[in-house]
């Protein structure tokens, strides 16, 4: 994978040479992140992001990424994904519209593989100068040894920038999953309000209201329904050299129809950089 990535990147420039006059091929970006949590997680990241101009407002968008995971509890098993993305980008006035395929192949210590295709088009709409709505839908599906899973969602969302600091954002999604033997679906109402202080802090205070059913293809076997509601606080600090210091406390309440109802608290604290 790692040669086929090194492949991608350096065959940009000698493919630049060939692109008519009128055309313009934008300069690349490359990223690359690390983050980990001690003892439990880690996680480094190589993204790069390449653009052909061909007109005024359309570009064609071409992104990889390249990710290797550690997961260290309850016993190591570490993990590697390859994804690609491409697809055109169209700007007309206030309404931006990307139209991407995407494929991507994942493995793990664990002699597991999946390989999954899709597309995620998606619509924002400016309304004025602090106030943007988005349209999305996600169509995915994944095979590996044992199953093939398809995957469908539509989710509408807004937000609003009060000021250079302050934004809010909410939403509803719609989810459905087809599995060899099971079918999922969920619908979801979401809200955030996300800050930038002085210093540098990052803060964002979310909540989000889930109905999911959880059902089989058996006749004989029953349906389960569950009902969440989730609230969690975030926040984020720069420190020297690129490294940022960032905490979660989450709380999460569940209800289903058969048992009693759940409560789950978790909080944590995680390092993270981007080079």
């Amino acid at each position: 994978m790692t040669t086929a990535m090194l492949l991608v990147l350096s065959g940009w420039p000698a493919r630049a040479q060939s692109v008519p006059a009128m055309y313009s091929l934008l300069p690349m970006t490359i990223s690359a992140s690390s983050r980990m949590q001690p003892g439990e997680f880690r996680e480094n990241r190589l993204a790069s992001e390449r653009s052909l101009l061909l007109s005024q407002g359309f570009q064609w968008l071409t992104t990889t990424h390249l990710s290797r995971t550690l997961h260290e509890q309850p016993f190591p098993v570490r993990g590697q994904s390859l994804s690609l993305s491409s697809g055109p980008q169209i700007r007309l006035g206030d309404t931006e519209i990307v139209l991407p395929f995407d494929a991507g192949r994942d493995t793990s210590s664990l002699n597991a593989e999946s390989t999954w295709t899709g597309g995620t088009p998606r619509m924002t709409v400016a309304i004025g100068p602090d106030d943007r709505i988005r349209l999305e839908a996600r169509h995915s599906t994944r095979n590996d040894a044992l199953s093939n899973r398809r995957r469908r969602s539509a989710s509408i969302s807004w937000r609003h920038q009060f000021n250079e600091r302050w934004a809010l954002t909410t939403g509803l999604r719609r989810d459905s999953e087809h599995e060899t033997m099971a079918i999922t679906s969920s619908a979801e109402a979401y809200a955030s309000i996300d800050a930038t202080l002085l210093g540098g802090w990052r803060w964002s205070l979310a909540s989000q209201l889930s109905n999911a059913s959880y059902g089989s293809i058996m006749p004989a076997d029953s349906a389960r329904r569950d009902r969440s509601a989730s609230l969690s606080l975030s926040a984020s600090y720069p420190l020297y050299g690129g490294w940022w210091l960032s905490g979660e406390l989450a709380t999460r309440h569940i209800r289903n129809e058969t048992e009693r109802p759940l409560l789950n608290q978790s909080g944590g604290v995680k390092l993270l950089r981007n080079f």
